[in-house]
């Protein structure tokens, strides 16, 4: 907030500071960011509305605050936070409140007034140095009261840790995460070993330790800072999609980020693989350093597809006559699908894949055999249930994801099925895979359906593209377009995007055709045009809803054309704000009553997966929100936001398995990093019956011809040509 001045101008509130004790917490974004609380001042008075980064302190705490006083138009006088530390409380007040809030296990508000009645404010160190005096208070026994010191030395613990660290620039929040993971040594592990943060304490990465570590006197060429920097250098090298990086090129990687010499980060990884901290392998392109968990992943991936391939399938070939209504490339997956126990299908759209699967479910039910249905994420699921009028599942729930984070099914409790068909293949990491060719049992067929020139997965790995180039084992491709899909302009130009040639509009009035193109190279112009689309002319010419049938899709999150900015702006035009419709607000986003969003990580208890698609129908006093997902409310508390994010705009991949109706992709000069043909085609064969491209000539281009996707290191394809 600021004042203005004289002159007319503005200038920063004074930083002002306040103490006192945390009484409760009214409200808290799901990360955590944004606080609202209440808060008793030592110096007496009414309770004060504070709001603001808590840094993950409780109710109950004793805190001195940083920060400036505003005043809210609908709450009136608040502090609001800038900076928030735990502190021992000084007053008797101040002690009692502390005391009695609940924090310190054992002790009520009336214990609270019974103890400093007798200690004062001396009774936080009579507790952790003569914890048997505490005996002297009446209802207090030997038992109660160690359990009583023990929670109070617990607490100054952590407040311990807090404060050591706000010195280096280091969040409560982090600060509390660090004490869970070290407990009493916390201290000590953070002064002699900084950068085992990073590898130990979730939310503390490389630069957090190395900020702390040199704080401390560490000096850039510290062995544990050079080894903290290669691990950090080979996770962001799994972010990006590798299994391993070269040792020369994670050395160099390092070494860069670092600003030490390349021979240091050498001697680095040596260091980290005689620790086993790192795996490093010889392969065709020499030395390969590896994570270990992804080590074991594409090594075991490769020991399950080979123990398959070399116990062979148990089926038999369905009837000729079940073939003569198949392509002859059709007919060659389903026998193939029917003898080999791995086969890859592939195609582009409106190739068959669909008829083909269909084939080959019937071939084994008219066998008597068993079948299994499923696909990487929940949308991709529902849509293999609708294609094939079968049950499907996401490869999670089919392998039986327990709360525990492991999966029932697998090499010792393998699938009771004679045929795993996997759609949307080109989704599955190599973890994954990994997991569901160990479920699989020997005798039976792993079919792995999917468009090879789609983006490939989010996570490490191209297991598909792996797969086929391994050669060991079938691999169909359906070319031919069929005639019913033939006439749509969106399937001829996914094609002739995919041989590197332009797309072909239909003619250029909304509601001719199913392909359209939209010239626009400014961002901002961009992103009004979209929303024009969305709101009137697509709903308009077509008859499409705007929410539940058009999606808008684009390359990148920030910027005027990135999914951050469009969905601000979708969500003002297509559901803005009224009188009576509830909302959450939480730092940086508001969550509506009619709002379109995504869940954004498998939710086995709700029944939610990545993926699906949800409107809010109801909002609570509470900052609670209840989503219904194809007809089916779900609940969430406000501490669960954080797995929604709004869904009128979103990335293509994370577009990746779903279908819609209508899509509207954006491409501009701005997105070049990611402009490639496997993401215009995968955005583009996204779509059912409408595609608008919103962009510049240029950027189409560019995508169109840039067919030389990020190369991504793995050696899977090599695993299996080796066995």
């Amino acid at each position: 907030m600021a004042k203005t001045d004289d002159s007319g101008g503005s200038q920063p509130e004074q930083l002002a500071e306040l103490s006192g004790t945390l009484e409760r917490i009214t409200f808290e974004s799901p990360d955590g960011a944004f606080v609202v609380a209440r808060l008793a001042p030592d110096a007496g008075g009414p309770s004060l509305p504070v709001v603001g980064d808590l840094g993950g302190l409780v109710a109950g705490e004793a805190v001195r605050l940083e920060g400036t006083y505003e005043e809210h138009p609908r709450h009136g006088r608040q502090f609001r936070v800038a900076k928030a530390v735990p502190v021992v409380p000084a007053t008797r007040r101040g002690v009692e409140r502390y005391l009695g809030s609940g924090l310190v296990a054992g002790i009520g508000p009336a214990m609270a007034t019974r103890l400093c009645d007798h200690f004062g404010t001396d009774v936080l160190d009579v507790a952790e140095r003569h914890p048997e005096r505490l005996t002297e208070v009446e209802g207090i026994g030997p038992k109660r009261a160690a359990a009583i010191a023990a929670a109070i030395r617990g607490q100054r613990m952590v407040r311990d840790v807090m404060v050591f660290l706000e010195g280096h620039a280091v969040s409560p929040a982090l600060a509390s995460r660090i004490y869970q993971r070290y407990g009493e040594a916390a201290i000590v592990m953070v002064r002699q070993h900084p950068y085992r943060l990073a590898r130990d304490v979730p939310g503390i990465g490389f630069a957090t330790a190395d900020r702390i570590a040199k704080g401390q006197g560490f000096r850039e060429d510290a062995p544990e800072r050079i080894e903290a920097g290669v691990l950090h250098a080979l996770g962001e090298a799994e972010q990006e999609g590798h299994t391993y990086l070269p040792a020369a090129v994670l050395a160099e990687r390092a070494a860069a980020m670092l600003g030490v010499e390349r021979e240091a980060c050498g001697r680095a990884i040596d260091a980290l693989a005689q620790a086993r901290a790192a795996v490093v392998e010889a392969g065709a392109d020499g030395e390969g350093v590896f994570a270990p968990p992804l080590h074991r992943a594409e090594g075991q991936l490769a020991e399950h597809l080979q123990r398959l391939r070399a116990a062979g399938a148990r089926t038999r070939p369905p009837a000729a006559a079940d073939l003569g209504r198949l392509s002859a490339g059709q007919r060659r997956a389903v026998v193939a699908a029917a003898r080999d126990p791995v086969v890859v299908l592939t195609g582009g759209p409106g190739t068959g894949k669909t008829t083909c699967v269909r084939t080959v479910v019937g071939a084994y039910e008219q066998a008597h055999l068993r079948v299994a249905l499923c696909a990487p994420t929940g949308r991709a699921a529902k849509r293999l249930a609708e294609a094939t009028g079968r049950p499907a599942s996401t490869v999670h729930r089919l392998l039986e994801y327990g709360p525990d984070g492991r999966f029932v099914r697998g090499a010792e409790s393998p699938l009771q099925a004679d045929l795993v068909v996997c759609d949307e293949a080109s989704m599955l990491d190599v973890g994954l895979a990994r997991s569901l060719a160990a479920a699989m049992p020997a005798g039976s067929t792993l079919l792995l359906c999917g468009d090879a020139h789609q983006l490939p997965s989010v996570g490490p790995g191209t297991v598909l593209a792996d797969v086929i180039r391994s050669g060991r084992f079938p691999v169909v491709e359906l070319t031919e377009i069929f005639r019913q899909a033939g006439g749509s302009r969106i399937v001829l130009n996914a094609h002739r995007i995919h041989r590197g040639e332009p797309p072909e509009p239909s003619p250029p009035q909304l509601g001719a055709g199913d392909f359209y193109v939209v010239a626009c190279d400014d961002p901002v112009r961009a992103r009004d045009g979209v929303v024009r689309l969305c709101v009137e002319r697509i709903p308009q010419a077509f008859g499409l809803h705007p929410q539940r049938d058009v999606q808008v899709l684009t390359p990148m999150h920030r910027g005027e054309a990135g999914t951050e900015s469009l969905n601000r702006a979708l969500q003002e035009a297509l559901n803005p704000a009224r009188p009576g419709r509830g909302e959450v607000r939480t730092r940086n986003r508001t969550l509506r009553v009619g709002d379109k969003l995504m869940q954004t990580r498998n939710d086995y208890q709700r029944d939610v997966y990545n993926g699906d698609l949800g409107e809010v129908t109801a909002v609570g006093a509470d900052g609670t929100l209840t989503v219904e997902f194809d007809g089916r409310p779900v609940a969430y508390s406000s501490d669960e936001l954080g797995a929604l994010e709004h869904a009128f705009a979103m990335s293509v991949h994370k577009s990746q398995g779903s279908e819609y109706p209508a899509v509207v992709v954006v491409l501009l000069p701005q997105h070049y990093v990611m402009l490639q043909r496997n993401l215009l085609y995968t955005a583009v064969t996204r779509a059912r019956r409408l595609v608008v491209l919103v962009g510049a000539e240029r950027a189409i281009r560019r995508a169109v011809q840039n067919a030389d996707t990020q190369h991504r290191y793995t050696r899977l394809a090599e695993r299996l040509r080796a066995g």
